[in-house]
């Protein structure tokens, strides 16, 4: 490992790591090579994709804030930089070179991480985190013709040469939605915040509800005053009366509003028969342990991941590291090894375009920390997902996350 200080645009990599040692497959990488094995692809790339030759050593840099001044960002930094090491380790002896670069959370960095990347020789880029970042950098990337998979979530910023892995609520507003309907539940209303009236979230659920044959019965906004949240309840209430409704879907996340607001509606929710308005969170309220032994929370549903993998990497990471990940590391392990079947791929068949748009958006997809995932054509991801349900505390699974997509 070397270390490095360098400016734009021809900044040496904070470090740069080629492997060559060949490990035994720890069982992480084993599965998440497997079900892409017998994907049908072809080897036209489109007319932005670079022609790699097939001996040529891959390069894909790593652009993320571990030494941003923030701690938390400097945290989910350094564990996206470490999870894509070890997901490169897992790969084993691959004609693969990953460089690191330190986007330190700003902008300026970011391009000049992009820059030096291209400078490099990159011929994909793994992340950024931020979304400014991603913003920044996909004008420069789109020219050269090098792809971007970011770890971002915004849906904005999905689409030509960008790809996002980060997990975003339309994936669980689909699941839920879905769900619901099987058991019948076709009404829905919506409760979010104010700052989310008119969102590409909120743009989601509605065309979802449609979609799927559900109904939208009302949509309703409350400010961040704790004490309107009286007030909302009430309109839902009224609501109820003139219009019957299955289901209420709430987007916010674990914050104080919603235990209160959940609070504030108990005497519909929590009633029997037909009458039983079904709460759905589109946020991990389980990751909230405060959220699972909320009284008025029991009984909601919520979408959550995969979670066989799970404890398995993170004990591997903290044998390797020495410290716990951040939850979201594993989107880095998840984009390497992806990208490394692809690698592999283009090893064995000796193709000039392995990161073309036709193999990244394989409909096989690939398997991932949290399960199975999938690039759309859209550039965002799809996330095969389990519905659960609070239940005296704990997080009871109705419903299994798919094996495979069909």
């Amino acid at each position: 490992m070397k270390h490095y200080v360098g400016k734009n645009p021809n900044a040496n990599p904070i470090f740069k790591m080629k492997y060559s040692i060949n490990l035994p497959y720890f069982l992480l990488s084993i599965v998440f090579v497997t079900i892409f094995l017998n994907a049908c692809s072809t080897d036209l790339g489109s007319i932005n994709d670079n022609a790699i030759e097939p001996t040529e050593t891959i390069k894909i840099a790593v652009l993320v804030p571990f030494g941003a001044k923030e701690k938390k960002l400097s945290h989910i930094g350094k564990s996206l930089r470490d999870a894509a090491l070890l997901a490169k380790q897992d790969l084993g002896s691959l004609n693969l070179q990953i460089t690191i670069y330190d986007t330190k959370g700003r902008v300026d960095s970011g391009l000049d991480s992009a820059y030096s990347a291209i400078n490099g020789g990159a011929h994909l880029i793994v992340g950024p985190f931020l979304p400014d970042v991603v913003k920044a950098i996909s004008t420069i990337t789109k020219s050269k013709g090098i792809k971007i998979v970011s770890f971002a979530s915004d849906l904005e910023l999905a689409g030509n040469n960008t790809f996002i892995i980060g997990d975003t609520p339309v994936n669980r507003i689909q699941k839920l939605v879905k769900y619901a309907l099987e058991k019948e539940k076709y009404r829905f209303g919506i409760i979010s915040s104010i700052e989310s009236s008119n969102s590409e979230l909120e743009k989601s659920i509605r065309s979802t509800i449609k979609r799927n044959g559900g109904i939208e019965t009302f949509n309703i906004h409350y400010s961040g005053n704790i004490n309107s949240l009286s007030d909302i309840a009430e309109e839902v209430r009224e609501k109820a009366v003139s219009t019957p409704i299955d289901a209420i879907i709430i987007p916010g996340g674990p914050n104080r509003q919603i235990p209160l607001l959940a609070a504030e509606l108990s005497d519909i929710t929590n009633s029997t028969g037909n009458e039983q308005i079904q709460i759905i969170g589109l946020s991990r309220w389980d990751l909230a342990t405060s959220l699972l032994s909320e009284p008025s929370l029991q009984g909601s549903w919520l979408a959550i991941p995969d979670t066989r993998f799970r404890k398995i990497y993170e004990e591997k990471f903290i044998k390797k590291f020495g410290y716990r990940p951040h939850l979201l590391s594993s989107l880095a392990y998840d984009a390497i090894a992806a990208m490394g079947v692809l690698v592999r791929r283009r090893d064995v068949n000796r193709t000039y375009y392995p990161f073309s748009t036709s193999e990244i958006l394989n409909t096989n997809g690939f398997i991932g920390i949290d399960g199975i995932f999938r690039f759309k054509s859209d550039r965002t991801v799809e996330k095969a997902l389990a519905v659960m349900e609070i239940r005296n505390g704990q997080s009871n699974i109705l419903k299994p996350a798919l094996n495979k997509f069909h």
